[in-house]
């Protein structure tokens, strides 16, 4: 390592100073497309978001094919490496997903193809270095594996579908792509794999699952994006749960449960939906019993959680996303067919509205987008 006097060592620091500015101007000069996933009208809606003062200017309205009727609850989104492909699911048969290559300039959507999946899913995530799609299905209790090619377009039959305890949630690849999460709801438990890209299978891991505490009802799942943490909204117990994952074997250990609940409440919390920011800093968790979003301050060594507080979301907030700047918290209203916007305080992590417009019929989930920018 260069000595602090050392002229090479001073060099060599300024260049990486330099080098990060520049990638900071980079990304905050590049456009953020906002993607709205909208289940009873069956469209993707296209936004971009301003990113100085937080509002959300219409870019265009892609309707997903496949049926002629709603996707019943949700139609979840995924994107692919890079950001080059979204893929967007329906859960009315024959189930199709649909690949929308992305304009690198703009953000619009063109249509590649569609295909059908195996039961209707719930979540959906890409893996296998863009050649696995996988998904989770809430109402069979399945998830399945298919190819995906190199057109980007998913292929059919699935090459693999595993029967789980009831009501599968959620499938997440680990960071490092040599595991993959699950959720189960009614099994109130975290499913662990060891996914075989070549054969598009997954094989149960050493740990295959691990049981959280009774009653919590685990949903969606997001990692920490340096730290060997994973994070767990629980639906039905309404906390947030934080386990220490294992280098290697991808095991899990719980560290901390949070409650994402006022004092009193009783019942079933319906949380939903749970987003770390880009740096690591804070963590946060919808509420659709509350209409709220939960924040929290994550610890930079452990992982582990400290309150912010309770912010007013749009009425049912079943899906939401963070900017890729860390910025903004950008929130889909599921009964009241509008998106908002809320800034991110960036020392105390605290949500402050900014923006509020309306989308389609039952907006559900949300995706961000950073634009590339030509050098």
């Amino acid at each position: 390592m260069a000595s602090r006097r050392c002229p090479a060592g001073r060099e060599l620091r300024r260049t990486i100073v330099k080098d990060r500015r520049r990638k900071d101007v980079s990304m905050s000069a590049a456009p953020i497309i906002v993607y709205v996933s909208c289940a009873e009208s069956k469209e993707i809606h296209s936004l971009r978001l301003d990113a100085e003062n937080g509002t959300l200017d219409p870019l265009e309205v892609v309707a997903v094919p496949g049926t002629d009727e709603p996707s019943p609850s949700n139609m979840p989104l995924a994107f692919g490496p890079g950001g080059q492909t979204l893929y967007a699911a329906l859960r009315t048969a024959p189930f199709p997903v649909t690949a929308f290559a992305v304009d690198a300039a703009s953000g619009r959507l063109s249509r590649r193809g569609t295909a059908p999946l195996p039961a209707p899913m719930a979540y959906i995530s890409v893996g296998g270095n863009g050649r696995l799609l996988m998904g989770a299905s809430y109402r069979e209790g399945k998830l399945s594996v298919s190819r995906i090619g190199s057109d980007g377009n998913v292929q059919a039959p699935p090459t693999q579908v595993v029967t789980t305890p009831p009501k599968a949630h959620c499938i997440l690849p680990g960071r490092s792509g040599e595991v993959v999460y699950a959720t189960t709801l009614e099994g109130n438990a975290i499913l662990i794999f060891r996914p075989d890209v070549k054969r598009g299978k997954l094989m149960p891991a050493d740990v295959a699952s691990v049981p959280c505490r009774s009653g919590s009802g685990p949903r969606h799942l997001a990692l920490h994006p340096s730290l060997d943490v994973l994070y767990c909204v629980n639906e039905q117990g309404g906390t947030l749960a934080v386990f220490a994952i294992e280098p290697g074997t991808g095991a899990l250990r719980d560290l901390q449960y949070e409650t994402i609940m006022p004092p009193g409440f009783q019942g079933n919390a319906r949380a939903a939906d749970v987003h770390v920011t880009a740096n690591g800093h804070f963590v946060y968790a919808s509420v659709r019993s509350t209409d709220v979003i939960a924040g929290f301050r994550i610890d930079p060594r452990s992982g582990k959680l400290s309150p912010i507080g309770f912010f007013a979301a749009e009425g049912s907030p079943r899906g939401f996303a963070v900017d890729p700047l860390g910025r903004f918290l950008i929130c889909g209203g599921q009964s009241q067919n509008t998106v908002a916007v809320h800034a991110i305080h960036p020392k105390s992590g605290a949500l402050a509205l900014r923006h509020r417009t309306s989308v389609g019929t039952n907006p559900n989930w949300v995706e961000t987008l950073c634009l590339r920018v030509a050098p």
